[in-house]
């Protein structure tokens, strides 16, 4: 007798052939990244909110905006809330006279009185920002536009309305100049600058890159005086980089100190308006100091103290772990020592580090001395009057302090190192910081907060690690008014591509510290399969890479890596990066690499032991100090054991060819920690680089700021002890290497080698 099939078999045996069928078409249907898309396409490069500079008061911005219909710029006034514009320069009048044409708006600055604006344009780069163009002063009653120097002088800089609206000073080869708008009379008001001599009211390389400063003076609140840095570089050395793609090599210098080698020596001058006389204080900082006192880092005017604006100052000492706030009293030029830090390592330098109040009694001082990122007040004499925050937690921004209601808001990494987010603290005198913060961001993820002037309004930027940014408005209480940019369009491709997700976790360091990490896994990933591995690492002093936090192309493509290559992508924050505490950040100082390698690889090693794992076939990736990181993880100590493959872009190989503020900040001077550098060069561990170990490097031959010498060196020193590896070089690109279809090249050119040889 034949068996006969039931109903319920024969309905799951259609179900079950059907299922990988319907997978397959799900699958077929879900669209894969693509490297052009990633790394050259708008594909997934999102809206933005425009953003702009707060008013006085209230949810309004002001912003330049490009008008279609004129082809000029428009100033525009923007209320949030209210979603209402105003226009209040129309750039189509703005025909310059010695030029005969429109001006686009790049800058602006209004007088105090509201009559007359200051136009910055047609902008050049300088380094890293357009600092260098051309001003003018438009009358808004008039409409005329008036240029306030001749362009054939050459580029103005950083040009600033005096209190009364009725000068503009500026910077011109590396000299101030004073214009008087009532007769145009132009006057030079220092006259020493000079190309690798003395420089006014700017910088030097170093001081632009490492504490972030450009804009070199400042008015005096009642504007009869100017403050303004003067650097004299004659004695620093000259770096060359050289243009090979012409015809005849274009050779391209300029002033770049080393560790170890001398920096330009710095003062800081006050010049009379009135009379022209200019006087310095004395800061033992000129040609004198020595180590002790090498560096000015800020420096600004005070509110009245005592009826009288003074000048108030940041010196440093070389090794940067003991600073001074100094008051100079521009009528004697006496110099007063305010405030006090030391730190046993180095002393961070932030934006908002002073802050004064409108009381004009008071500032905010950010301070780690407690071990972490906190705020203090303290009396403008320089009196402490109470900690304002407290915990083991950093904060990472300070917004401002309410002081109607004595409240204080600013951002931190309190409820984990992965998350930023805002919150607020009563400031009480006599207290011992002990109130406890109120969290008004709510969403998981990183939020970027930018107050308005009168801190009753907050611009949220916030992003996910499965999220782009999304912008939107609310009250300082956190209660939404708006979404100013939702990146809907964005969102919505990014779902249907269904990408694989960063997990958190922690792995433990080479000491047993538990670290921050993420891994990402292919999105078919089989538990009973082994897999390749890929770190990718940053890891410098202060940095982090494990944030719940949007990781835009570099997430993209480590999400790439995962589902097209079958690749589980992880990193690592290894001891000494940021958010966890002082001594957690300064445990590798004077010894840069060694313990960050260490981390590296015991990292390595616990990501090797999972079952799904291939211990054979792990590998490393990262740029600048992630390059460095990435060659001494692989050479140094057990790296040849752990790592087979690296990918090194823009590294580092020695700091005594890096720049003195940044370097000697974590290493000291080479002169004295001879023993710190050797141990945390690449170069030193050339020869430990493994016949089975396969090595990539790249970088740009004309990066200012980590020299392709770095590379030249290291190649130098592989092919000296005869170590294979691939390099390769981009003409003309700098650190960023960008620029066309470079960035598309290299990193197809990485993802290659990765699939080659992981």
């Amino acid at each position: 007798m034949r068996a006969r099939t039931s109903f319920w078999t024969l309905l799951i045996i259609a179900l079950t052939t059907a299922l990988p069928t319907t997978l397959r078409a799900q699958e077929a249907a879900r669209p894969h990244l693509t490297l052009e898309d990633i790394h050259a396409s708008r594909k997934f490069s999102g809206a933005f909110f425009r953003g702009g500079r707060w008013a006085e008061a209230g949810p309004v911005i002001t912003f330049i905006e490009a008008n279609r219909e004129s082809g000029a710029t428009d100033l525009i006034r923007y209320d949030l809330e209210k979603d209402a514009r105003t226009r209040l320069i129309d750039g189509a009048k703005l025909m310059a006279p010695d030029v005969g044409r429109l001006i686009a708006i790049e800058g602006y600055q209004y007088s105090q009185d509201g009559t007359k604006a200051l136009l910055y344009t047609d902008s050049e780069r300088v380094w890293r920002q357009n600092t260098k163009g051309y001003y003018y002063v438009f009358d808004l009653a008039s409409e005329t536009l008036t240029p306030i120097s001749d362009r054939a002088r050459g580029f103005q800089m950083f040009a600033k309305l005096n209190p009364a609206g009725d000068k503009v000073a500026f910077v011109r080869d590396r000299n101030l100049f004073l214009v008087d708008l009532a007769t145009m009379e132009e006057t030079r008001l220092t006259d020493d600058g000079s190309e690798g001599g003395i420089i006014n009211g700017t910088f030097d390389w170093v001081y632009e890159e490492e504490f972030g400063l450009r804009d070199g003076w400042a008015w005096s609140p009642d504007g009869a005086r100017i403050a303004f840095f003067k650097l004299d570089e004659s004695h620093t050395h000259d770096f060359f980089m050289t243009d090979l793609r012409k015809l005849y090599p274009e050779a391209v210098h300029f002033r770049y100190p080393k560790a170890g080698e001398v920096n330009s020596e710095i003062e800081i001058g006050v010049i009379d308006v009135a009379t022209g006389g200019i006087s310095y204080f004395d800061t033992d900082t000129w040609y004198a100091g020595g180590d002790r006192h090498e560096y000015l880092a800020r420096m600004g005017w005070t509110p009245a103290i005592d009826g009288a604006n003074k000048v108030w100052m940041f010196r440093l000492d070389r090794d940067q772990n003991d600073l001074d706030l100094l008051y100079g009293d521009p009528a004697t030029g006496e110099v007063t020592v305010v405030l006090d830090e030391h730190e046993p390592t180095w002393i961070d330098v932030e934006t908002s580090k002073l802050t004064y109040l409108d009381d004009g009694e008071h500032f905010v001082w950010r301070s780690e001395v407690d071990g972490y990122d906190h705020l203090y007040l303290y009396e403008n004499d320089g009196d402490l009057v109470a900690p304002i925050t407290t915990g083991p937690w950093d904060v990472t921004a300070f917004h401002g302090i309410d002081e109607a209601t004595g409240t204080a808001y600013f951002t931190a990494a309190l409820d984990s190192p992965l998350e930023r987010h805002l919150y607020r603290v009563p400031v009480r005198a006599g207290s011992d910081g002990g109130a406890t913060p109120v969290k008004i961001t709510r969403a998981p993820g990183r939020h970027r907060i930018n107050m308005s002037a009168d801190l009753r309004y907050y611009i949220d930027s916030h992003s996910s690690a499965t999220q782009p940014t999304v912008v939107t408005l609310h009250r300082r209480d956190g209660a939404p008014v708006k979404t100013l940019e939702g990146n809907e369009t964005l969102i919505e491709t990014l779902a249907a591509y269904d990408l694989p997700a960063p997990a958190f976790m922690t792995v433990p360091g080479a000491d047993g510290t538990p670290l921050n990490a993420y891994l990402i896994k292919p999105r078919d990933f089989d538990p009973n399969k082994t897999y390749p591995l890929l770190m990718y690492v940053y890891g410098g002093p202060g940095s982090q890479t494990v944030q719940n936090a949007w990781g835009g192309s570099r997430y993209l493509w480590h999400a790439y890596l995962a589902d097209e290559l079958g690749i589980l992508v992880a990193s690592v924050d290894n001891r000494g990066t940021g958010a966890r505490g002082k001594a957690f950040k300064s445990v590798t100082y004077k010894k840069l690499g060694v313990l960050e390698a260490e981390d590296q690889q015991a990292a390595a090693r616990h990501f090797a032991a999972l079952p799904y794992v291939d211990a054979g076939r792990v590998g490393i990736w990262g740029w600048s100090y992630g390059g460095f990181m990435t060659l001494m993880s692989m050479l140094y100590d057990d790296g040849p054991n752990v790592f087979k493959l690296g990918v090194s872009v823009a590294p580092v190989t020695d700091w005594r060819l890096y720049d003195t503020i940044y370097t000697e900040r974590y290493m000291s001077t080479p002169q004295k920690n001879e023993e710190g550098y050797r141990m945390g060069a690449p170069q030193t561990y050339a020869d430990r680089l493994g016949d089975h170990q396969k090595l990539l490097m790249a970088h740009g031959d004309f990066d200012d700021n980590v020299h392709f010498q770095n590379s030249v060196q290291m190649i130098d020193k592989f092919e000296a002890a005869n170590r294979q590896f691939r390099f390769m070089m981009y003409p003309g690109r700098n650190h960023g290497i960008f620029g066309g279809t470079t960035r598309l090249h290299l990193f197809r050119m990485i993802t290659d080698f990765i699939r080659e040889n992981l």
